[in-house]
């Protein structure tokens, strides 16, 4: 890919360097730069993709605020509906501007089918994605991130861009010959940071907030559990704090109590003491009005592994989300306090990359057999086996490869391998060139691996189906076909999608029989799940290899394969005993079966099958 080198001053916009984007480029460019609103004010039909609401929110406010007539901008996301996309095409406003969602881009598309304009849409209008390395960051635990990303290469004009870009593998970009544009500051921008390797991260951020004495801190932590904790742990009145995180954790955070939760941002004059961010608000989002942030980021490998951040990517976004004031100046304060796991799994990018090529060898097999195949039921089986292989997650619903899921395993793992070692998290900071380091090390008798091990916590949250299941007994008890009923478990499904597909395991008419008492209700959720994975199609194909009919097995074999078997086909439900064996054969009571080196062994042994 050709590297193309622009420089820009420190007080410079992107606007004040080029006129608009070109197509066919991934931009590289510093925090605040003003790409997205140079793509906004661009004379030209666009179509711009954030990863995240509160960033369509802000800039429709922006831009359409200006004039109170009409939409100068249409944001579209969960609640947008197509009729509104449709009206905002069929307005007079010169050149359309449309902000999305990945999640939200497919009514994008429908809206232009119905007008029947859809050849217009790619050959017009200039695709941007924004953020573009969520793609790869996101797409293991968001899949529809990527949405988008068919139509992307449709488009005529396009661009990725980001402050901190990760190189695609997708050839895709290589086949349109996409330029890699880098835009440097002419000016010396390291940041300051300060490390804190800690093995209590509770009491290193206590101590942080005792020595410093600021009027105002801005909390990255990625898990509203441990955020709970740390306002808990420390005595923070609500208000004095707010959490800024998604809308389902503000609800379940709701149910518990929690009424200083917020999706969205505040102005800068109603910050609290205490700003606590989800990674919700790591990139994109911008923050007005704050000249000298106190930035803490905090990762407890133990508390919440999502915690762990990238020194290339994720703490630069982070830190520029503290917007400079047109023609003023900034000063961010910046900290991180983390803990170091050296039993975290990882693996190199070169061992990553080989298992994959053994996973899709499989894969591939095992489809040349259901092509082959003429029995349906034999291809039904097979197509079942496909779609449980550990490559199935790195194909697309088209069957193409899913190059974006396979970046992200490699990215993955080289997060992982920073926080085995604190020498190689030091390292990661240095090699990025972005920050001027300082580190310190700190030690308590009680370590966060110590608080782990004895699951210590304070004012542990209950889950979201505990809480609800009350409300779920009084809806029943109004009327399940009532309109309004209906709507309030509607709203629940939505709120909570999570806590409610548990709770459909078993369905209100189990629940009822059950007087919707949580601990029941679990225990018979369990003995679901217990009786799916136990049916498990590959888990009895293994059982039938290993164990034979006549032969006799000591526990520690039968245990042994049992395991196994749970483990390759990932069903935590199924406990390896001699009590999972007899669900499979009939088993005979604890007897003699051989002698080893003058050793009297003993066993059981298989007297006949039940399937």
């Amino acid at each position: 890919m050709k590297v193309k080198i622009k420089k820009i001053g420190k007080h410079q916009y992107l606007s004040d360097i080029m006129k608009e984007l070109a197509r066919n480029c991934i931009y590289h460019k510093p925090t605040g730069a003003g790409i997205t609103t140079l793509e906004l004010r661009a004379k030209r039909h666009g179509v711009i993709i954030e990863v995240n609401t509160p960033v369509i929110q802000g800039k429709c406010l922006e831009f359409n605020r200006k004039n109170r007539r009409k939409l100068l901008v249409r944001g579209v996301y969960e609640g947008i509906a197509v009729d509104e996309i449709i009206d905002y095409l069929q307005s007079d406003v010169e050149y359309k501007k449309i902000i999305t969602t990945p999640e939200s881009y497919p009514k994008v598309v429908q809206a232009f089918e119905e007008l029947g304009i859809t050849d217009e849409f790619y050959k017009t209008y200039f695709m941007l994605f924004d953020e573009c390395e969520r793609t790869i960051q996101d797409v293991n635990y968001r899949k529809s991130i990527i949405l988008p990303m068919e139509d992307f290469f449709k488009f005529k004009n396009k661009a990725f861009v980001s402050a901190t870009p990760i190189i695609p593998t997708d050839p895709r970009f290589k086949v349109q010959k996409f330029q890699y544009v880098k835009i440097e500051p002419d000016y010396d921008c390291k940041q300051d940071v300060e490390i804190t390797i800690t093995n209590n991260t509770i009491l290193s951020f206590k101590k942080h907030i005792e020595e410093s004495c600021k009027k105002q801190y801005f909390i990255f932590l990625n898990s509203t559990k441990s955020i709970c904790t740390v306002i808990n742990f420390l005595n923070i009145d609500t208000s004095k704090s707010y959490i800024f995180c998604s809308e389902e954790s503000r609800n379940k955070l709701k149910l518990n109590g929690v009424t200083n939760a917020k999706s969205t941002l505040v102005e800068s004059k109603e910050f609290r003491e205490f700003n606590f961010f989800t990674s919700r608000f790591n990139s994109a989002v911008d923050i007005l009005g704050v000249e000298e942030p106190h930035i803490i980021i905090i990762t407890d490998l133990f508390l919440a592994s999502h915690t762990k951040v990238d020194p290339c990517s994720e703490v630069i976004q982070i830190v520029g989300r503290f917007r400079r004031p047109q023609n003023g100046e900034i000063v961010r304060h910046l900290f991180h306090i983390t803990n170091i796991d050296p039993t975290i799994p990882f693996s190199t990018e070169e061992e990553i990359l080989a298992d994959i090529e053994r996973l899709k060898v499989v894969y591939e097999t095992l489809n040349s057999f259901c092509k082959a195949g003429t029995n349906v039921f034999a291809k039904t089986i097979v197509l079942e086996m496909i779609e449980k292989t550990a490559f199935a997650d790195f194909v697309n619903k088209n069957g193409t490869t899913n190059y974006f899921m396979i970046d992200n395993a490699v990215f993955e793992n080289k997060i992982n391998s920073y926080y085995s070692n604190s020498e190689k998290l030091i390292d990661a900071y240095n090699n990025s060139k972005e920050y001027s380091l300082s580190v310190k090390h700190e030690n308590y008798l009680i370590t966060d691996k110590i608080k782990s091990d004895i699951k210590l916590s304070h004012e542990k949250l209950k889950s979201s189906l505990e809480l609800l299941l009350p409300i779920l007994n009084d809806l029943e008890q109004q009327g399940l076909s009532k309109p309004e009923v209906v709507q309030q478990i509607d709203l629940i499904r939505k709120d909570h999608p999570t806590a409610f597909r548990t709770f459909e395991e078993i369905g209100f008419d189990k629940a009822k029989e059950l007087g919707f008492k949580y601990h029941k209700i679990k225990a018979e959720i369990a003995n679901v799940k217990l009786l799916r994975d136990g049916n498990n199609f590959e888990f009895l194909s293994h059982i039938k290899r290993f164990f034979k009919v006549g032969k006799s097995y000591t526990l520690l074999q039968i245990k042994s394969t049992l395991r196994e078997g749970v483990k390759k086909y990932n069903l935590p439900s199924l406990k390896p005993s001699i009590e999972l064996l007899e669900k499979y054969f009939y088993v005979s009571s604890r007897t003699y079966i051989e002698t080893v080196d003058g050793k009297k062994v003993y066993g059981y042994t298989l007297l006949g099958s039940k399937f």
